[in-house]
């Protein structure tokens, strides 16, 4: 990664993790928050999809309390910047009030959010706004008869995530940076590439990759589980 000389909010051993897909069959991240208990950085950016799924209802809090717990756990020790995915959101009431949960964050010249923000799918764009606002779902679990908990949630639960690489990434990181203004650095998970093109970072999946990154004397160097 090249070096960002820049003077910022991140500090020196800060850790972006993005995309763990946390579930009962896939316990990556709690391997990884257990190390973290043991030796804490400053700064830890969960960048989204950190869940397999998590939202604001009792059967997913239960099913992922282990991890909610963790993270709690861990603020006490460590400043903790918590960015909505696809797979994570309407997550106000979740985790205790030292978390910060975000949409997105542009700091210091550094633009950092899931991924799924600017994108140019419309109708991704239109089902995002509405499947994100927590009252739509709880009328529609409601009007479907517990649909949404009985059958859906399980369903996503179970489903397999894919990994490849994008063969385009040049084209999406142009596109991505486009979308941006007074952004010498832009941070995002979602599309799990673990690839920079310019001033733009993709982060790796802790699911698929294996891995994370730390900020190290004004670089990005990559860890492993």
């Amino acid at each position: 990664m090249e070096s960002l000389k820049l003077h910022t909010f991140l500090k020196d051993g800060a850790v972006f993790v993005a995309d763990s897909h946390y579930s009962k069959q896939n316990r990556d991240l709690y391997k990884l928050l257990l190390k973290f208990q043991k030796n804490p950085p400053p700064q830890l950016f969960l960048v989204g999809d950190i869940f397999q799924l998590l939202l604001n209802f009792p059967y997913l809090k239960t099913y992922n309390n282990e991890i909610i717990e963790l993270i709690n756990q861990l603020s006490e020790s460590t400043e903790i910047f918590y960015f909505e995915g696809n797979h994570d959101f309407c997550l106000k009431g979740v985790f205790n009030s030292k978390i910060k949960i975000l949409m997105e964050l542009k700091k210091d010249g550094i633009c950092i959010n899931h991924g799924d923000i600017y994108i140019e799918d419309k109708i991704y764009k239109f089902y995002s706004k509405i499947v994100r606002k927590k009252i739509m779902l709880s009328v529609f679990n409601i009007i479907s008869f517990n649909f949404i908990n009985n059958w859906v949630f399980k369903k996503i639960l179970n489903k397999k995530i894919r990994c490849h690489k994008i063969g385009e990434f040049k084209k999406l990181a142009k596109y991505k940076i486009k979308q941006y203004k007074n952004c010498n650095l832009i941070i995002e998970g979602h599309y799990h590439q673990n690839k920079k093109y310019k001033n733009y970072l993709n982060l790796p999946s802790l699911y698929c990759q294996k891995s994370y990154l730390e900020f190290q004397k004004s670089e990005f160097i990559e860890k492993y589980l």
